[in-house]
């Protein structure tokens, strides 16, 4: 008997960039959000506690049903504070940078913290800007915190949202805090635009999210495509080590099922014959 096994190989690249250029993920499996107690976020259209809320039901929806991955983005709560540079002040990446001057940049954070800003001259120069959001603080090649704002500015569109949009801004602005960046994929939460309209991940934010995160199962997710950093914003593209990864994984497929046929047909021929003696 004869065997027909059609050989498939996918052409998929992984398209999904890093948000730092020493691909920094969270050094924990679970890692908290909180939103900061004077948050009024009276222009955003919703209070401090409305925010965790959507903060922690966008994580619940996107991020933390990925199988692949180890990462789960858990509810902290209001964190207790009475700095105003939360909610003006400049948000860089760190205040060591030559860029940010420590007396008006956003503190450093660990986990998450949410906060609604007001700055019109670095962070929110359009309204139709609904968030930002900076990994913060790091330490050896991991983020440590990141601070995601809210525009609660005078022309702030956020407000114009629906709750079920503003899960999916939050969700996008949780992709960024936890080290991915935007990605060429169209259908992707972590595309650059549009994705307060998506309604699941794609395969590019989950493959980035895996390989960020990878559970033990999952260790080998960059043997089978690249990646590019934050810094370059144009669609990467497939390298060679892409394709040879794809031909290994199709043959290594071809063979188990050609030994598995035909170890069923050995047990089969066997069978006959013992049912004909």
């Amino acid at each position: 008997m004869k065997y027909f096994l059609p050989f498939f190989m996918t052409t998929h690249a992984f398209a999904f960039t890093l948000n730092t250029n020493i691909n920094a993920g969270f050094d924990k499996e679970e890692v908290k959000v909180y939103v900061t107690s004077n948050s009024t976020c009276t222009n955003a259209g919703v209070t401090n506690s409305e925010l965790l809320d959507i903060a922690v039901e966008a994580a619940n929806k996107f991020w933390n049903k990925v199988p692949t991955s180890h990462l789960r983005i858990k509810k902290g709560g209001i964190t207790s504070t009475t700095d105003n540079k939360f909610l003006s002040g400049i948000l860089c990446v760190t205040d060591s940078d030559t860029s940010c001057d420590p007396n008006t940049s956003v503190p450093k954070v660990t986990n998450i913290v949410i906060a609604c800003n007001s700055d019109t001259t670095k962070n929110f120069t359009s309204g139709s800007y609904f968030a930002l959001t900076v990994p913060n603080n790091f330490a050896n090649k991991k983020i440590k915190g990141s601070v995601i704002l809210i525009n609660d500015s005078a022309n702030s569109a956020f407000d114009t949202l629906s709750r079920a949009e503003m899960v999916n801004v939050l969700a996008h602005e949780l992709g960024h805090a936890v080290g991915l960046g935007h990605t060429p994929d169209k259908a992707a939460l972590m595309y650059y635009t549009e994705f307060s309209q998506r309604h699941r991940l794609g395969q590019d934010d989950i493959d980035g999210i895996s390989f960020l995160y990878p559970n033990k199962l999952h260790g080998c997710t960059s043997i089978f495509g690249t990646i590019d950093l934050i810094d370059d914003q144009e669609p990467p593209t497939s390298g060679p080590f892409t394709f040879l990864g794809q031909i290994i994984f199709g043959m290594l497929a071809v063979l188990g099922l050609l030994i598995f046929t035909k170890k069923i047909t050995y047990l089969l021929h066997t069978h006959r014959q013992q049912h004909q003696n």
